[in-house]
């Protein structure tokens, strides 16, 4: 998947947001209406599969919302709602954290989250700064649920 080609019809692959160990998330844009989502290639095995389940099953304000996804050969692609504020990870000064009131606001995004997740039976298994990202209004989303389970 080339950087500036078409992936599916009418959407540029405009750049590359993040990599890990799982492959990475590609920004996608549409080249009528310049709407932005991300694309996160998994393997296609049972874990893939798992993750791409999961996360087409939630549904809450502070959760990165899936739109679709595609298998093809090795790969089950995940269209992501795109975070265009980037990661929570990068608000944090090094030696000084952020203001006392972000924070705090921050920490009531994530609680509301996380206790949707644990409603449902979802134990995320990951919860890190670099796995909560923030949207247009600085609302936190968690993201990544490859290390996601489900529990009783």
């Amino acid at each position: 998947m080339a950087t500036g080609g078409e992936f599916v019809e009418g959407w540029l692959v405009a750049q590359v947001l993040g990599e890990g160990a799982y492959g990475e998330v590609r920004l996608l844009v549409h080249s009528r209406t310049g709407a932005c989502v991300a694309l996160k290639a998994v393997s296609a095995g049972e874990d893939g599969a798992r993750e791409a389940a999961l996360h087409r099953a939630l549904r809450h304000a502070n959760v990165l919302r899936c739109l679709g996804e595609r298998r093809h050969d090795r790969f089950h692609y995940l269209f992501l709602e795109y975070a265009q504020g980037g990661e929570l990870f990068d608000r944090i000064e090094p030696d000084v954290g952020m203001p006392p009131r972000r924070a705090r606001r921050y920490w009531r995004q994530l609680a509301d989250g996380l206790l949707y997740l644990h409603q449902r039976g979802v134990a995320h298994r990951d919860i890190k700064p670099e796995n909560l990202l923030l949207d247009q209004d600085d609302n936190i989303k968690i993201s990544d649920f490859g290390m996601a389970t489900l529990f009783r």
